[in-house]
């Protein structure tokens, strides 16, 4: 039997809606082959897409992205290669890995699907649930881990009423630098020879989530030590620390103060982050928990931007149980990705292990200081007021002079 190219293969999926369970009784053999043929050569080059070169930028791709491209498998609604799975014969609900490496024909074949096989199960848990996510503005690719990131500040560039004629004059913009770095997050996991041999792959998958859940949970409290500390070495970036209208005794003005000012600034927060005693102490505010039985004759409308919902996050970052940290994550906050999730394994034969590593290179970087401030109930606003750099109102005071 003739064997099937790449590009045949791709063009019978694809015919096929991308799912392998639709072709052709006929194909289904041809086309097992032709994947299992590829697959040493096929993952070796997924595995270069994602550690880069020096004229290439490093892409994050799955093993299901990956199989679209090349063979046409579509993803399943969860993201996963079910279908290219399922053309090679392998069912995850009875199969365990120590089954992959024993497979009767191309074994060769089954053996490189196994670091993928894990990769997708740390991805997953990677995904599952972490709050830096809602706190970016974006995510950039990188090509080192060190990067050079533009500071601007503007100066003070007073408009003025133009005469026929006259020309337009010119404020400045000074343009700093500032050196970020990204790091290295790896975790590791000694799997035994029994789970490879006896447990189902998605039994073992749910185990392996709890890696990326964990790399998760480490790059959210990097990007909390950004947005409260700042990345400049030495300082000069942290986030503004306020005080409270009356010190110890929490109030809504306490939060109209904060997102009034923030919004006249153009940062309009839609996240706190805040300990578990001060959520609690928030949310038993009368003011939000909903109607308080009060009657209004008149409707204001207040047109500088408050916020009408908030996201409030749980976290340990968060140290004092008297600070919330309110951000703007249009404007707070960038991802840098230099080098996506990485997966290593090697067996310890004397211990009748599989030692797997998972990693990535990656960190954060600020974008504006004003997008983020921390409103402390311990103090006392009239001693800990919002720095002069965060007030607005010399700007909106100018008046146009000719």
């Amino acid at each position: 039997m003739e064997k099937l190219t790449s590009s045949s293969v791709l063009e019978k999926l694809t015919a096929a809606g991308g799912n392998s369970a639709k072709v052709a009784k006929g194909d289904a053999n041809p086309i097992m082959q032709s994947v299992l043929s590829d697959l040493p050569s096929a993952m070796k080059q997924l595995d270069a897409l994602r550690l880069g070169s020096v004229t290439k930028k490093a892409v994050d791709l799955s093993l299901a992205e990956f199989a679209k491209e090349k063979w046409g498998f579509a993803p399943d609604a969860n993201g996963k290669p079910e279908s290219l799975l399922h053309a090679l014969g392998v069912n995850t609900s009875n199969c365990s890995i120590e089954q992959l490496y024993t497979m009767p024909e191309f074994n060769e074949g089954y053996r490189w699907l196994v670091p993928e096989i894990f990769r997708d199960a740390i991805r997953t848990g990677l995904r599952k649930n972490p709050v830096y996510p809602n706190l970016i503005a974006s995510e950039q690719t990188v090509s080192q881990t060190s990067i050079t990131m533009p500071e601007i500040k503007m100066s003070e560039a007073t408009p003025k009423i133009i005469g026929e004629v006259e020309s337009i004059p010119f404020g400045s913009v000074s343009f700093g630098q500032k050196i970020v770095k990204v790091n290295k997050f790896g975790i590791g996991l000694n799997i035994s020879d029994e789970v490879l041999q006896y447990s189902s792959i998605d039994v073992l998958a749910i185990f392996l989530q709890d890696m990326g859940v964990q790399l998760g949970n480490a790059l959210d409290t990097e990007a909390f030590d950004k947005l409260i500390n700042g990345d400049v070495v030495g300082g000069g970036d942290s986030a503004a620390v306020i005080g409270i209208a009356t010190a110890n005794s929490l109030a809504y003005r306490d939060f109209l103060k904060t997102w009034i000012r923030m919004g006249r600034l153009g940062r309009l927060p839609s996240a706190i982050i805040a300990s578990e005693d001060m959520t609690i102490d928030t949310l038993n505010l009368n003011e939000f928990k909903g109607f308080n039985g009060q009657t209004t004759t008149q409707n204001i409308v207040v047109r500088t931007p408050i916020p009408n919902a908030q996201n409030v996050y749980v976290h340990g970052a968060i140290v004092s149980a008297d600070q919330a940290l309110f951000v703007d994550p249009t404007s707070a906050l960038i991802k840098l990705n230099a080098q996506p999730l990485r997966l290593e394994s090697e067996r310890i034969v004397a211990k009748q292990i599989n030692q797997t590593v998972a990693s990535l290179t990656t960190g954060f970087a600020t974008l504006f200081r004003d997008a983020r401030v921390i409103m402390d109930r311990s103090l006392a606003y009239s001693g800990n007021p919002f720095p002069s750099w965060m007030d607005p109102t010399a700007v909106e005071r100018t008046r146009f002079k000719s």
